[in-house]
């Protein structure tokens, strides 16, 4: 599959990619509450530069999270939405990979893991460590949310990335023995499509229906019919 469309809304931040026979075309902006309002603009701007079709390409990318339930279930709504009415196959990718992603690429040295903190709010993060993994980052250890005090930092020579080592003072502390910080990365669906692409080259993408959300909190008090 070479032509892909990639959505993610986990985070402050609305972006979505196009990835046609290697080109890449993007959409990113700091807009935390205005991803319903920007997110069907970007894709039919993307969709118009390139001169194709939605039902052209080959499947829809999206970041799964975790993150903002919100803009999670904005982003879902719309890619499913965009899936059923081309016919088109889902790919979900982790929001939390997709930081790693940019981090292994931003940095040009060796590392052992890269330790992914994303503000969660209610005083937690959102985290994950990744490993080196070819040319894509690999999962090294479960997603959670959990406080900045129960954060597990890597052996030496790890990097740590997200605005959560900005935003938590203690963490920027256990970070002081990283071979890079990186707190101003941000979920980028540029990364989405790189780790869906990769993930494609052994597996099928899945139907519309199964566009789901990771939102990994499960105690947070919800709103008849779902999470808020």
């Amino acid at each position: 599959m070479t032509r892909l469309l990639a959505v993610e809304t986990s985070a402050e931040v609305c972006s979505v990619a196009l990835h046609v026979y290697g080109r890449v075309q993007s959409f990113f902006e700091h807009a935390p509450m205005k991803h319903a309002e920007l997110l069907l603009p970007a894709v039919s701007g993307l969709l118009g530069e390139a001169g194709f079709a939605l039902n052209q390409l080959d499947a829809v990318a999206f970041g799964r999270g975790p993150g903002s339930f919100t803009s999670l279930r904005i982003g879902i709504g719309v890619v499913q939405g965009l899936a059923w009415g081309a016919d088109l196959p889902v790919v979900p990718v982790s929001s939390l990979a997709a930081v790693a992603q940019q981090a292994a690429d931003r940095y040009a040295g060796a590392y052992s893991a890269i330790c992914v903190a994303m503000d969660a709010r209610m005083k937690e993060v959102y985290t994950a460590n990744f490993k080196p993994g070819g040319s894509t980052v690999q999962a090294a250890g479960e997603e959670r949310v959990c406080g900045p005090d129960q954060l597990v930092i890597p052996a030496d020579g790890f990097i740590a990335a997200g605005n959560g080592f900005d935003r938590f003072p203690e963490l920027g502390s256990l970070a002081a023995d990283a071979a890079a910080t990186y707190p101003d990365i941000w979920p980028r669906a540029e990364s989405i499509c790189s780790l869906a692409l990769e993930w494609l080259k052994s597996n099928d993408p899945l139907p519309a229906d199964e566009a789901q959300p990771s939102y990994v909190r499960n105690d947070v008090a919800a709103k008849p019919g779902g999470p808020v």
